[in-house]
């Protein structure tokens, strides 16, 4: 397919210099990559063109061969070096005064997401202080490339240990390069998206001009301007995904969209809202895959879109099955425990297998792991007994006089008014406290008659409980030994062909996300149906975890195969709240071993029931949480759309 000029010029005259260069992604030929570029660079040179456009196109452009997207695509390796060369050379005659500032542009934007603290702010500063002032054109593609081919996710994805998200609205661009496949956002996330891109406001101004029933009403139009809001920090990351994720059908390459957590009890109405965002993707899509030069292609669009459906309640059964058997994906979060994610999955299967027997696609879905969230409130709850064990052996005045001086320390403030347990659970809550292992901790222990080695052996084991829940629901169904057995399941249950059953079952991603340390990715590699999602500043954590002498990636090959010695979860078995999270129902035990054929025998049945979800600790913290940050944005969606009705 030749490149598209119209389309290229509409898209460099519109600022749309990311569409211009990913052209060379749509329908590739391998062996046609240097005469397309050579096209594309034929229409940057027309002097006509904003010049720091098509600065920014040249550097876009070259970013496609600095990663691995142009062989994503099926061009060979040696064909993208070629092809950098090509617009290195044209760089080279543009170094100058609009180049440089085009490259400060570059590195601002990179060091700004999660306010430095991620993997591209480290690229950027790393490039920074390298870069030659000289041609920073040239300079910047060069390092850029040494610094992401020479770091671990480079390896980890080109080596096939995992996939890869960003869990955040921004800094996706950079790492589509490395290989990242999905990302996932959040109200919480939506709003910090707002804050580090001051033109998001003003692209939400221009639609609420569109509508005046919001500026007539914007309090009782709040959950569309948020909805839109919301859409309009997802548009980049769709942009961004989009010809690779055309290149593999939607197999890969998806963007997760939240749906209301107010709603999230109520399936008709989350699925109308689903439908809803489903229908503005396309719309929006349509524009996009033009400037693409895919605009003219028969039949509908199919955004690269999947919905994050919160597990907060039974609700998100009916909600999952649903979109999945509409064709459109799903990503369950506020997910922590083993019962819920084998029951969503079961749920997902169901909902695939109807869209397959209809004819429809079956799209890329997951299944978030939320471990570290499982994580953070074990801990919590350990820490809070810790305290009221305090008071019960060595008074309740010593207690308070410890948890005021953790909360000193931690710079909580005061320590709480109320009951002890309300102190403890206020001052213990993991925004303050991230570890048991901390001297005012390990002295209340003392108080309590533990000792210090009992309470650091606790931390230990805590840490690994979200990536126990993760192995666990892995090995039901992706292990070896049984992914045959559902293939089998599905074709016999559903009636579906063979190569559409093993479709399903490979259309499923376990997405561990809310980590907290290194560990929690490095734990959890998988070859197939795996998918870390990182956020920024745990993906820079990941990065320098890798650059410690000894570290060896070889290590964590297929690790979410692994196990632990037996004694860690032998020892978490005594705090109830992991038992809930790690054990199945009665029900789902009777299922998989004697519907499936699944070994679960010893496994124990005190997981959570549906109906039980929302009364989970971890699932009322985080739901409590988000619909806190979505009531926050809402709000502040509203009140832009005051400003606008003057």
């Amino acid at each position: 397919m030749a490149i598209d000029v119209s389309a290229v010029a509409e898209a460099i005259e519109s600022g749309q210099s990311l569409a211009a260069a990913d052209q060379v992604l749509i329908d590739p030929q391998p062996g046609a990559l240097a005469g397309r570029v050579a096209e594309l660079l034929s229409v940057l040179q027309n002097d006509d063109l904003h010049a720091a456009e098509v600065c920014r196109t040249l550097i876009r452009l070259g970013m496609n061969f600095v990663g691995r997207d142009a062989e994503i695509v099926g061009y060979r390796s040696d064909e993208s070096d070629r092809a950098l060369d090509q617009v290195l050379a044209v760089i080279d005659d543009l170094e100058g005064a609009v180049m440089a500032g085009v490259v400060a542009e570059f590195l601002a934007d990179m060091d700004s997401v999660n306010l430095n603290d991620s993997l591209s702010g480290l690229l950027a500063e790393r490039i920074g202080a390298e870069l030659n002032n000289a041609s920073p054109g040239r300079s910047f593609l060069t390092l850029l490339r040494q610094q992401m081919r020479g770091g671990v996710y480079w390896r980890m994805i080109g080596d096939n240990y995992c996939k890869f998200g960003n869990d955040f609205a921004r800094g996706l661009e950079y790492l589509r390069h490395y290989g990242f496949c999905q990302v996932s956002t959040n109200p919480v996330l939506a709003a910090k998206a707002f804050d580090e891109d001051g033109s998001l406001a003003e692209r939400l101004k221009s639609e609420i001009e569109k509508h005046d029933e919001w500026k007539r009403d914007p309090e009782a139009h709040a959950d569309e301007i948020a909805m839109a809001a919301t859409l309009i920090a997802l548009w980049p990351n769709l942009s961004i995904f989009r010809p690779l994720a055309v290149h593999t059908d939607l197999r890969d390459y998806m963007v997760s969209f939240q749906l209301n957590p107010n709603i999230a009890d109520r399936a008709d109405e989350s699925i109308e809202d689903a439908q809803n965002a489903y229908r503005l993707a396309a719309d929006f899509l349509e524009g996009y895959d033009r400037l693409l030069g895919i605009g003219d292609r028969s039949g509908r669009v199919n955004p690269n879109i999947v919905f994050k459906v919160a597990a907060s309640h039974e609700a998100a059964r009916k909600i999952t099955t649903t979109l999945n058997g509409n064709a459109i994906g799903s990503n369950n979060t506020v997910v922590y425990t083993v019962a819920q994610e084998v029951q969503l999955i079961l749920d997902a299967f169901e909902g695939k297998a109807r869209a397959a027997k209809a004819g429809e696609q079956v799209v890329r879905t997951y299944e978030t792991n939320m471990g570290g969230r499982f994580v953070s409130h074990l801990r919590e709850v350990e820490a809070e007994k810790i305290f009221l064990a305090a008071a019960a052996r060595a008074g309740e005045g010593k207690a308070a006089e410890l948890l005021g001086a953790l909360a000193a320390d931690l710079g909580a403030g005061d320590s709480p008014g109320g009951s002890l347990a309300e102190s403890a659970r206020a001052v213990c809550a993991y925004a303050n406290l991230k570890s048991l292992d901390h001297p005012i901790v390990l002295e209340a222990a003392g108080a309590a008659g533990q000792s210090a080695d009992a309470v650091l052996l606790l931390e230990e084991d805590l840490k690994k409980a979200g990536t126990l829940v993760a192995r666990r629901v892995y090995r039901v169904f992706f292990s070896p030994e049984n992914r045959p057995k559902w293939v089998d399941h599905l074709q016999k249950t559903y009636g579906v062909t063979d190569d559409q059953a093993r479709w399903i079952v490979d259309s499923m991603d376990v997405l561990p996300a809310s980590k907290r340390i290194p560990e929690d990715s490095f734990h959890t590699l998988g070859a197939s149906n795996m998918c870390n999602t990182e956020f920024p500043n745990h993906a820079r954590a990941v990065q320098m975890a890798s650059e410690a002498d000894g570290f060896n990636l070889e290590d964590f090959r297929d690790a979410v195969l692994d196990g632990y010695e037996p004694g860690v979860d032998q020892r978490l078995r005594e705090l109830p709240d992991f038992c809930r999270g790690y054990d199945l129902t009665p029900s789902l035990k009777d299922f998989l071993a004697n519907v499936v054929g699944i070994d679960v025998a010893g496994w124990q049945t005190r997981g959570l029931e549906p109906g039980d979800w929302p009364d989970f600790g971890s699932v009322q913290k985080t739901s409590a949480e988000f619909r806190d940050a979505y009531d926050t944005f809402a709000a502040r969606c509203v009140a832009i759309a005051r400003e606008v009705a003057g």
